[in-house]
């Protein structure tokens, strides 16, 4: 039979985990405010209230100095939004209004997620959704890599809860 650690060393092996996680998901560098990142100044961000901690409006990433991850995503989008500047938020640009955010577009997102991972989509929200976010870094940033990573802006993943919710999830609460 397997011996399991003492709680203490499992608590210290999850603890550093979730730190390293937290490191690698971080967008903007640890002397940047987090609440001054996730202020909202596109006004479609979720409450402040129901964010999880890291979570950035859309706005910052082209205001702020982000950490190399964040670079990419603001060049990325820089180069594919199609009216950047025009609207106060990534999610009114036509490239996520009409190319990004549509059943059909984040359908075969999830199709292909599917057909390549050989995993049947038995929840259709959740796929949508995770074919959304796949579809934004795979058209803002490009392939990541396997197990790499990126936090995407707060208002983008509303808009997408807001179109697929969850059965379950309803937001977070401290």
């Amino acid at each position: 039979m397997d011996d399991f650690p003492e709680l203490e060393i499992a608590l210290e092996t999850v603890n550093k985990m979730q730190e390293r996680e937290e490191k690698e998901l971080r967008v903007f560098p640890a002397s940047v405010d987090p609440e001054v990142v996730a202020a909202c100044a596109c006004q479609h961000c979720p409450p402040r209230s129901t964010q999880e901690p890291g979570e950035y409006c859309c706005a910052s990433i082209f205001t702020l100095q982000p950490l190399q991850k964040g670079i990419l995503l603001r060049d990325g989008l820089l180069r594919k939004l199609k009216e950047h500047g025009s609207h106060p938020c990534i999610t009114l640009d036509p490239l996520c209004s009409n190319y990004i955010m549509t059943e059909a577009a984040a359908r075969s997102s999830a199709e292909m997620y599917s057909m390549l991972t050989g995993e049947p989509i038995t929840d259709v929200n959740r796929s949508y959704r995770y074919g959304a976010y796949r579809l934004f870094v795979a058209t803002s940033i490009g392939h990541l890599g396997k197990g790499i990573r990126i936090r995407l802006p707060s208002c983008f993943v509303h808009a997408v809860r807001q179109i697929w919710p969850s059965s379950h999830y309803r937001g977070f609460n401290q």
